[in-house]
């Protein structure tokens, strides 16, 4: 036998035996993540001077242990920068820049463009898009609904654990609630709603069990950081899920109305958000409409007759009306004109992407996936990794969704609280303290600060699961406020940055770039929310030559631009924007060569430069160059920089006209590392 067949047979028994047995092992239910949650005690530390807040004990005790002294603090432009950009993706206007730091905190998370920023990161997480994907790309024409909805919790501090009901249950949570309320609770479970969706599947089982794997699959990890989805055709690999706990929770998906069909032609379901006195108005056209159309109906079939007594016709033509008299085609007429009165003032409904309950249903398990080979049925339920008592499992008239969000936010919650303090460690400092913000299972990986993650966590439960209230001990703390400068201390003893020896320098993500181009240019529209673009709800995105039509044209917030699965808009593409199809709670920044091609050849790129070359150049050229580094970099030029930059300007080859050499040191600058990373 090979060397190679050796290997197969002993990765094929091994594969065999967790299969078997793994999912179950002591050692995957003993599991770090899924241990109850104790605050642990403050550890102590030699240079308390350093220390601002107890994030810093934890972060120094580590630097401690391993023989590292705490990194400088870092310089105020640098600082302030790094905060504008963490807090709300936008540069810092100049009213700011001047105020002390613990009141621009204040100002920047209270202000309404932080719920962009932070509800940008969320949509990552819950693969956001605008149209479904996969087979048939097809238009989800009331998504910005629900973007809107994540905007303005973010914006209101709601308390994450009630962000979640709503997003799970809201439209159970809704019932005997004001129109206003119930209707943003309904937007929410577009949570549910809005994943890829494989529309041309001819087996109708497979189609809707595959909705339910993806619904199952972000639930899972966006919320818990389990791939409960793994379980679908076998016992989970290394996490302790079973099949039959996988076909427990399906079981509530299936219970719940996310498809008006899911037959040929599939159509997906809706809410009606309309207010009630406007649904009501609609049904009185609708009755009036339809009276109308039958009342044309019968003219027609009573002057039908009359043509066939008079013997004008002897059998019915095709088009009958030529034959009417000029009176009959003058009452016709008026009869179809009132038709087109009331069709053009029947009010416009509004809608939402969303679920509700449906046809309650236990699922037998599929043994190895295969909906024809059926197991045993399983009662809807949840995981044993986190026991749910009698009273709390799904109700008989429900689907469960509601029970299943209490459990999340109840049973699970020191999991729950775990994965979203990571996901704002994430968030603030480029990596999370699991490196694994998805995965908090067995085969994730393990915390770089075990003891930090779980005082953050219990910070979280204990202040109303505020974001906000995470956001600002982390921005008040030394360890966020750090130099991201090297030494050789550092580099030799902590290469990797695992321990914080310096603030980890990462790329400004795609949207930040743009809607700085534009607002340094002046040509960002700030405002807030609301429907941006105009598309035809479950119309093909795609024309028949598969190029997409999608207009990115526009003066909003990158957060507004249309997210269209299997054809990103080019620019984010290439500046790591995340696959919408799935679950992605951290972007992979690679710098390539076709970012740095992009930069130096787009004619978006030259606009914007020469816009804002337009915007600050004077006759005064020292003080246009100060302005523009101003401006770029939000910091003062330095000399050797001044003298460069008048020496490109005055040296500048074939300018076109006098802004040209100017506009070309601005696309300069807005190619460099200075402004392309924050630090």
């Amino acid at each position: 036998m090979t060397v190679f067949c050796r290997i197969y047979f002993f990765v094929l028994i091994l594969s065999t035996h967790l299969f078997v047995c793994g999912y179950d092992s002591q050692e995957s239910k003993d599991n770090w993540s899924f241990r109850k949650l104790e605050k642990p005690k403050i550890p102590s530390v030699i240079d308390t001077k350093w220390v601002s807040n107890e994030i810093d004990h934890f972060v120094l005790n580590k630097l401690e242990q391993n023989n590292l002294s705490p990194p400088l603090k870092a310089e105020r432009q640098i600082l302030i920068r790094r905060l504008s950009y963490n807090l709300i993706g936008l540069p810092l206007s100049k009213d700011f820049q001047n105020l002390p730091f613990t009141r621009l905190v204040d100002k920047l998370i209270d202000s309404s463009h932080y719920g962009e920023k932070w509800g940008r990161h969320w949509m990552d997480v819950v693969r956001y898009a605008d149209s479904n994907g996969l087979d048939e790309n097809l238009a989800f024409a009331h998504a910005w609904r629900y973007r809107d909805y994540i905007i303005d919790s973010f914006n209101r501090d709601y308390p994450y654990n009630q962000f979640i009901r709503e997003q799970i249950a809201g439209d159970l949570l809704s019932i005997g609630k004001p129109f206003v309320e119930s209707k943003r609770l309904r937007i929410a479970t577009g949570f549910l709603a809005l994943g890829p969706k494989l529309l041309a599947e001819p087996d109708p089982v497979k189609m809707e069990m595959d909705m339910i794997d993806e619904q199952i699959d972000v639930v899972g990890q966006a919320f818990l950081g389990l791939t409960i989805a793994c379980a679908r055709c076998h016992d989970h690999m290394s996490d302790p899920i079973s099949t039959d706990e996988y076909y427990k929770l399906a079981g509530i998906l299936k219970s719940t109305r996310t498809m008006e069909k899911v037959t040929r032609p599939t159509r997906w379901f809706e809410h009606v958000i309309s207010h009630p006195l406007d649904l009501k108005y609609y049904e009185k056209f609708e009755l009036l409409i339809s009276a109308q159309k039958s009342l044309i109906k019968a003219f027609k079939e009573k002057v039908n007759a009359e043509l066939f007594a008079k013997g004008k016709i002897k059998k019915l033509p095709k088009n009958p009306v030529n034959f009417y008299s000029d009176a009959a085609k003058k009452e016709l007429a008026e009869l179809e004109n009132k038709l087109s009165v009331y069709e053009e003032k029947i009010p416009k409904l509004d809608f939402c992407h969303g679920v509700e309950d449906g046809n309650v249903t236990d699922l037998n398990t599929f043994l190895r996936g295969d909906s024809d080979t059926l197991g045993e049925k399983q009662k809807r339920g949840f995981l044993s990794i986190f026991p749910a008592k009698s009273g709390e499992l799904p109700q008989n008239n429900q689907s469960g969704r509601l029970e299943l969000a209490n459990w999340i936010t109840q049973n699970s919650q020191a999991l729950l609280a775990r994965v979203m303090v990571n996901r704002i460690w994430l968030w603030h400092f480029g990596k999370g303290l699991v490196s694994t913000p998805d995965n908090f299972g067995v085969s994730g990986a393990k915390p770089t600060h075990p003891e930090l993650l779980e005082w953050l966590a219990c910070f979280f439960i204990e202040n109303n699961w505020s974001v906000k209230k995470v956001n600002k001990l982390i921005l008040a703390s030394s360890t966020w406020q750090s130099s991201s400068q090297v030494n050789n201390e550092s580099v030799e003893l902590d290469p990797v940055n695992n321990l914080y020896s310096r603030y980890p320098v990462r790329a400004m993500e795609a949207e930040d770039i743009r809607d700085t181009w534009l607002s340094i240019s002046g040509d960002l529209n700030l405002t807030v929310g609301g429907k941006v673009f105009e598309f035809e709800n479950r119309k093909h995105i795609f024309n028949v030559t598969s190029v997409d039509q999608t207009s990115y044209e526009s003066d909003r917030r990158s957060i507004y631009l249309p997210v269209i699965r299997n054809h990103v808009y080019d620019f984010f593409k290439l500046f790591d924007f995340p696959d919408p199809k799935i679950v992605q709670g951290e972007r992979k920044h690679l710098p390539t060569s076709q970012q740095a091609l992009y930069l130096m050849n787009s004619p978006f790129v030259q606009s914007v430069s020469k816009k804002i070359a337009q915007k600050i150049v004077t006759p005064n050229m020292r003080s246009s160059i100060g302005d523009i580094f101003s401006k770029i970099y939000l910091r003062e030029v330095d000399d050797h920089e001044l003298l460069e930059s008048i020496k490109y300007v005055n040296q500048f080859p074939n300018a076109a006209d006098s802004l040209h050499p100017y506009a070309s040191l601005v696309q300069a600058m807005l190619c460099s590392n200075e402004f392309l990373y924050i630090r």
